[in-house]
């Protein structure tokens, strides 16, 4: 198996044994387990894939960690097709949580089908989207102008260069308070039933990020439902209490960490990250439930694992070059815009301010994408003072950004709760061109040359646990030799 599979396999058993290590390592921590919603069990802030870590420092664990993960491999390998997330059958080509199956399923077959797809797609992106019921008109129109836009991709012979293969939500996914455990019935009356509908809708997948309000709320929750259809009958039961017109978990949710990354396509990845994790303990990265491992990993993710894909999105919830009134936190930017730059990247999506904008950095755009009609527009321009001088569009009101790759081109539309388009922009326009190819030239040599120096690097971490078991045998026949030179010599 190689290295790529394995530590896929690794992440998927995340959610089998996150309760187990919440128990054992979090309540050790004294405090960071806290009680959440569901009969008073026990939800922990520090993913387990960051949990073995801790059972270094504390020995008395590390042995029942180790016994848990390996047990739960197996299980991993033989998981049922049915609790596979529909972005992990469509996006199988592209990644390898298809192969960590192990072997032919059913999902081998419907990603099949995808890998002869065309490279030309579109995607939405929104934030700040998850009202409360009953919701608003203006979520209403943006629900429906979703559900349009997908359909019309699918059924309109003029449209089928413009079908919409995922959804981006950028966080504040669920108003005021987040959810209270993975059965919370938020997920019904906000997400499934209200942005469900047609066969083609409930096939999309959502990419979804964490935002403020999630986190005040069990965001653990939020991930843990990204494989809700391995207990769809416990749902439909507790769903048929709310509703006469209940509709099944679609699998459409995808959260698999509160940070991740997925390839989409053969040139693109979506990086999605937890900017209020960060911004929580950004002074000291230590004190994050993650020891600050997010910071390394998506950058390795985008300098390194990802550095010859050509279309690299950036989604998180916090801002970096909006026009308020939210702040622009500058260790965001003196982090992420450096990044976004080293890493040819294309656009960060982004929520927060209830409205739309565009703004662009050096050949980066950043799209603040918060028209998604959670909580109304309550965050007008007021007041001048907020402008940035990067702002190329600005306009406060509902609607959705539409991403379209074609050809060589990202194309970028945004759209008010009508679908009337607002504005337009291009990443790495004709102009760019020749720039991105030099950026992204530059930096897979650079990472050529740090791979070989890491090759270099693990053939010798491969021949030192050899030295290891050769030593003991090198000094027996040393000591047997030297011991019939003292016999020989005796003798003379």
């Amino acid at each position: 198996m190689s290295g790529g599979r394995l530590r896929t396999l690794l992440f998927k058993c995340h959610f089998y044994y996150y309760y187990f290590f919440c128990v054992f390592v979090c309540m050790e921590e004294g405090g960071k387990g806290k009680k959440g919603g569901g009969g008073g069990k026990v939800h922990c802030e520090m993913p387990t894939s960051l949990m073995v870590g801790r059972c270094v420092t504390r020995p008395r664990f590390a042995l029942l960690a180790a016994a848990i993960a390996f047990s739960v491999v197996a299980v991993a390998v033989n998981a049922a097709v049915s609790g596979v997330p529909v972005a992990e059958v469509a996006f199988a080509p592209y990644n390898n949580f298809g192969e960590a199956q192990g072997e032919e399923s059913d999902a081998d077959e419907l990603s099949s089908e995808g890998s002869n797809e065309d490279d030309n797609f579109c995607f939405i992106s929104h934030g700040c989207w998850g009202g409360k019921p009953p919701q608003k008109q203006g979520q209403k129109d943006v629900a429906a102008l979703i559900a349009k836009l997908i359909e019309d991709g699918e059924r309109l012979p003029e449209k089928r260069d413009e079908r919409i293969r995922f959804v981006l939500a950028a966080g504040d996914n669920f108003y005021l308070n987040g959810v209270r455990d993975v059965y919370d019935k938020r997920f019904f009356t906000t997400f499934e039933q209200f942005y469900g509908g047609s066969r083609e809708v409930q096939r999309v997948p959502w990419l979804l990020a964490l935002g403020n309000h999630d986190h005040q709320g069990n965001w653990s929750a939020q991930v843990s439902y990204t494989y809700a259809t391995r207990d769809t009958k416990s749902y439909i039961r507790r769903w048929s209490r709310i509703s006469s017109n209940v509709t099944a978990v679609t699998g459409r949710w995808y959260m698999p960490h509160a940070y991740y990354a997925i390839k989409v396509s053969k040139d693109m990845v979506v990086v999605v990250i937890d900017t209020v994790l960060l911004h929580n303990c950004h002074e000291r990265l230590h004190t994050c439930w993650d020891n600050g491992k997010q910071k390394w990993l998506v950058g390795h993710w985008l300098l390194h694992t990802y550095a010859s894909v050509p279309y690299k999105v950036v989604v998180g919830h916090y801002p970096i070059l909006s026009n308020g009134p939210h702040e622009n936190f500058a260790w965001l930017q003196d982090w992420l815009i450096p990044l976004m730059r080293d890493s040819c990247a294309s656009i960060y999506v982004h929520a927060d301010n209830h409205y739309l904008q565009v703004s662009k950095h050096g050949f980066q755009y950043y799209a603040n994408s918060g028209g998604g009609a959670g909580l109304g527009l309550h965050y007008p321009l007021r007041h001048k003072n907020w402008l940035v001088n990067e702002s190329v569009f600005h306009s406060v009101e509902y609607g959705v950004m539409v991403h379209c790759k074609k050809g060589r081109n990202l194309t970028h539309r945004v759209l008010s709760r009508t679908g009337k388009v607002l504005f337009s922009f291009v990443s790495w326009e004709s102009d760019d061109g020749a720039t991105l190819e030099k950026c992204l030239a530059n930096l897979t040599t650079g990472v050529d040359v740090v791979r070989s120096m890491e090759g270099e690097e693990y053939g010798l971490l491969l021949c030192f646990p050899l030295m290891i078991l050769v030593s003991p045998l090198l000094l027996v026949l040393m000591s047997i030799r030297r011991r019939h030179r003292i016999i020989g010599r005796r003798r003379l």
